[in-house]
């Protein structure tokens, strides 16, 4: 058996390599689960439909830039149907029930 990251023989029975330290014979940890990003319509600080504050909040972008670019695309014609069919698709942002301090 022989080490993978430093190519040395090592003993069968042995879980480090005595040269380099990697771990032999474990197998690699696995992927870290798939997250789904959370695209929501905030339910605060939106001024038509929150898409802009939706889309600025889920990928930390300036508010204010993203208006007025898609204010500029809205302007061509096909942006306002894109703008429409966001807000269909993309929900409204849960209701959250404040909590009463027990």
């Amino acid at each position: 058996m022989f080490c993978p990251r430093c190519g040395k023989q090592l003993d069968p029975s042995s879980r480090f390599c005595a040269a380099c330290g990697a771990p032999v014979g474990a197998a690699p940890p696995p992927p870290p689960p798939f997250t789904a990003s959370k695209l929501f319509r905030p339910r605060q600080n939106r001024m038509i439909a929150g898409v802009c504050a939706a889309f600025a909040q889920e990928y930390g972008w300036d508010l204010t830039i993203v208006r007025i670019i898609t204010a500029i695309v809205c302007l061509s014609g096909a942006g306002a149907f894109a703008y429409l069919i966001a807000w269909i698709i993309i929900p409204d942002e849960p209701y959250t029930v404040p909590s009463n301090g027990l």
